[in-house]
């Protein structure tokens, strides 16, 4: 029996499961959809996202009864309330079978879509569970990659799953933000999967993307970004030694050829960047952001053989983000056209991943924006990025 099996038959066992009582959940109560009831009880009370947003105002006691199991387990008598572990507890909602269902369709199912490589999806599967299991944020956060991946591959379970995945995201951050700026060789590990996973989880979520114009569209990109390097400023600047040793370190190994300049056999359209940035008059600060961007996006492009391979998982769409140059993210934030053109030469990059769920067609999203966004003087630039999406 696996590890994560195990844990979900302790779960099951448990007497706080014995009795289904209704979760408060909206649309639909899980509890009550699982046990196949008519749900009374949701007209009456505030959603568990609505109850959140009350504890955080200090307007409603959040203490889990006894009879149910929290994420942390089963609350004993006499229990010091104060004490930090059942603080806690308090800011998250109690587990329930739906939790358990996502828990087995990450193990099972989702885990593999985030890496090819074997060794690293047996982190993905097991060793992020154990971690998840004592810190509760990074345990939420898997739920609502789970749901959300349900979402994207269930279409008759969409607005139920999107729905699970918005409030057990909103659960994660909540406890993350309390330990955001605590970081420490306890949690470093649990915060950078966390800050990774949460990255997938904002590309992946299509429905922050809908009914955009290309300027807010542009914004969420950004975004999309900023918190993909969240995971540098939050804890590789810091604690990437530890991390490197840690039961993760599968995951920060580079297990295949590690491209060098001049990186042969990258497309030699992608290469034309190069004369954008020497035709460009730029003050010497910006020539050295774009051109450390540029060759970032070149190793890219070679370590994933884009265009000409198609992938199915998430491996390698961090990279560039995360190496990138804060001044380039300042001319990025300011519009400039030829740091939206290199923006656009990673959206051929994400193209290559459009099988991949959490990508799908955000590649070619964002290539159409920054065409929209640019003049028409700079789509020379944009030609081939433009053919690459529409021909696929």
């Amino acid at each position: 029996m696996s590890d994560v099996e195990r844990i979900l038959l302790e779960l099951v066992s448990s007497q706080a499961y014995l009795e289904v009582q209704c979760d408060e959940t909206k649309p639909r109560c899980v509890n009550c959809v699982t046990a196949d009831v008519q749900c009374q009880y949701l007209s009456k009370q505030p959603s568990a996202t609505d109850r959140a947003i009350q504890e955080s105002n200090g307007n409603i006691d959040s203490s889990p009864p006894e009879s149910r199991l929290s994420v942390i387990g089963t609350r004993d008598e006499g229990s010091d309330v104060s004490s930090p572990q059942s603080a806690q507890e308090q800011q998250f909602p109690q587990l329930d079978l739906c939790h358990m269902g996502l828990l087995h369709h990450w193990s099972t199912v989702t885990y593999a879509t985030m890496s090819p490589e074997p060794d690293q999806q047996e982190i993905w599967q097991t060793t992020t569970v154990k971690v998840a299991l004592r810190h509760p944020f990074l345990l939420y956060e898997i739920l609502a990659i789970a749901a959300l991946h349900r979402a994207t591959s269930e279409p008759e379970t969409h607005d139920f799953y999107t729905t699970q995945a918005t409030e057990l995201q909103t659960y994660a951050l909540n406890g993350f933000n309390s330990v955001e700026k605590q970081v420490d060789e306890s949690n470093c590990v649990a915060i950078f999967l966390f800050s990774s996973l949460l990255a997938v989880h904002v590309l992946a979520d299509r429905s922050r993307a809908r009914g955009l114009g290309v300027s807010e569209y542009l914004d969420h990109q950004l975004r999309c970004i900023g918190l993909i390097r969240s995971v540098r400023h939050v804890v590789i600047a810091n604690w990437w030694p530890n991390i490197q040793e840690s039961d993760i370190k599968p995951l920060t190994r580079i297990s295949v050829h590690q491209p060098q300049p001049p990186y042969e056999g990258i497309p030699s359209e992608c290469r034309e960047l190069c004369y954008l940035i020497q035709e460009s008059e730029l003050q010497p600060s910006s020539n050295e952001a774009y051109r450390t961007a540029v060759d970032r996006l070149f190793w890219l492009f070679a370590i994933a053989d884009v265009p000409s391979t198609t992938h199915d998982t998430n491996r390698w769409i961090m990279a560039w983000p995360i190496q990138l140059p804060d001044q380039y993210i300042v001319l990025l934030s300011q519009r400039r056209p030829e740091a939206l053109i290199v923006l656009a030469y990673y959206g051929v990059v994400l193209h290559s991943y459009r099988k991949a769920w959490a990508i799908g067609d955000s590649g070619a999203s964002l290539v159409k924006a920054v065409n929209a966004q640019v003049g028409t003087y700079w789509r020379r630039w944009l030609r081939w990025p433009m053919e690459i999406i529409e021909s696929n």
